[in-house]
């Protein structure tokens, strides 16, 4: 404040002196800012938890869309996390296709192709992850997020092609999982897995439910479908035909993860075998060494048997998966895949693994630690992908099922096919 002091004019003979104080801008904000803190610290006193949750969503909301503080929508960008063969993607603005990467961001309006040696996974904004078979077209209607409610909304055409997706676990009430094809709309519950061909050339159009549920609607019709549930329905023909279809089988062995040492992978013969399927008249086994399961180096049809012997592997990482044939020779969805390492065994020498930490969050943990570079680390039958150029990772345990105690089991692998396993006993209380 800066006091100051003039001589008012004369009169009558006497002398009258005005003061007065000048207070600049920035002291009002400092006592603005002072106010403000004080009542926050009230209101925190009163509630805590009232003022902590409100900090973080206004935070959290910062960060979605920092150039657009006011807007009410904030949007998070569904992007690739599995590329193989030719993929390209085409922005709503623009009429130029672009060879699609990890670091593209797709938005409203976007067109995503894939070509005939082409397969791709991508993630939306609520978890739902969407695989384009080859020769696939889709488009991107919706992927947001309400800052306000985090309420999700996804939705996509299939305009052509063959497309798996499988939806997670909504966060909040009123997030929506939908997918056109035609003229008809199928919306999604949580935590459901489905496929989806579309064929105007051919006049096929079909919807199919792996597990959990979906409604399709087409007009004035809707259809609730469960686990093995399908429509379908052609241009010329109004409504949904709706079928119940043949399920796949359970895979039994290789087992899920399952680390073969031998001596020489391409002469050792492994013994595929899965669950019998009551309608099933024939099974197809396919193997490939891409998690996008494209590229089969094996891909077989087996008639009246349940197991089949494979020899002739080259080392190294495979996925497999079989589907069940019925008596008309309709095909079920295959089963959930598989993965095998193959590796070739050598005696004496062991994979490099050091865990630095273990963090415990609820019933999951938090596993830290470093590993020579290139290698492979799996904690208890998951892959760690966060993995540093340097071999520092970090990885999380599935939900535990159990309170008490319970086992980590971190192993690593290395590219010379060494194996290193460290096992931990946790307590979660």
């Amino acid at each position: 404040m800066n006091p100051r002091t003039q001589p008012a004019p004369r009169d009558r003979g006497r002398s009258v002196e005005v003061e007065w104080t000048t207070i600049s801008y920035g002291t009002i904000a400092v006592y603005l800012v002072i106010t403000f803190v004080v009542l926050l610290g009230i209101l925190y006193l009163i509630s805590p938890n009232f003022v902590i949750k409100t900090a973080h969503r206004a935070l959290e909301t910062i960060a979605a869309n920092p150039s657009s503080p006011q807007t009410n929508v904030s949007r998070r960008e569904a992007h690739f996390v599995n590329l193989d063969g030719t993929v390209r993607y085409k922005k709503a603005a623009s009429s130029q296709w672009m060879r699609a990467d990890f670091n593209t961001n797709l938005e409203k309006g976007d067109f995503v192709q894939t070509g005939s040696d082409g397969v791709a996974r991508i993630i939306f904004a609520d978890g739902t992850n969407y695989t384009l078979k080859p020769d696939a077209l889709i488009v991107v209607e919706e992927s947001r997020e309400d800052p306000v409610t985090r309420a999700t909304k996804v939705s996509v055409q299939v305009t052509s092609g063959a497309v798996d997706l499988a939806t997670g676990h909504f966060e909040a009430p009123g997030s929506t999982s939908q997918v056109s094809f035609a003229d008809a709309v199928a919306t999604l519950n949580e935590e459901s897995r489905a496929a989806v061909r579309n064929d105007p050339d051919k006049n096929v159009h079909e919807f199919t439910v792996d597990s959990g549920q979906a409604e399709v609607t087409r007009g004035t019709q809707s259809v609730q479908l469960g686990q093995y549930e399908q429509v379908s329905f052609t241009k010329e023909e109004p409504g949904l035909v709706r079928a119940k279809i043949i399920a796949p089988p359970a895979l039994l062995t290789p087992e899920n993860m399952e680390l073969k040492q031998t001596p020489n992978p391409k002469a050792t013969t492994l013994d595929f075998s899965w669950t019998e399927v009551p309608e099933a008249r024939a099974y197809h086994l396919q193997i490939s060494p891409s998690v996008m399961l494209s590229n089969f180096v094996v891909d077989k049809r087996i008639s009246g048997r349940t197991s089949i012997p494979i020899s002739g592997l080259d080392e190294g990482t495979y996925y497999w998966m079989v589907s069940a044939i019925d008596a008309k020779g309709v095909e079920s969805q295959p089963s959930q895949a598989n993965r095998l390492n193959l590796v070739q065994e050598v005696a004496g020498n062991q994979a490099y693994l050091e865990i630095t930490s273990y963090t415990s969050h609820g019933n999951v943990i938090e596993v830290q630690g470093k590993t020579e570079p290139g290698s492979t680390v799996i904690i208890n039958n998951e892959q760690v992908f966060s993995i540093s150029p340097d071999g520092t990772f970090r990885g999380f345990t599935p939900p535990f099922a159990h309170t008490g105690s319970n086992q980590i089991t971190i192993t690593a692998q290395d590219r010379k096919g060494d194996t290193n396993t460290i096992r931990k006993t946790v307590v979660i209380e």
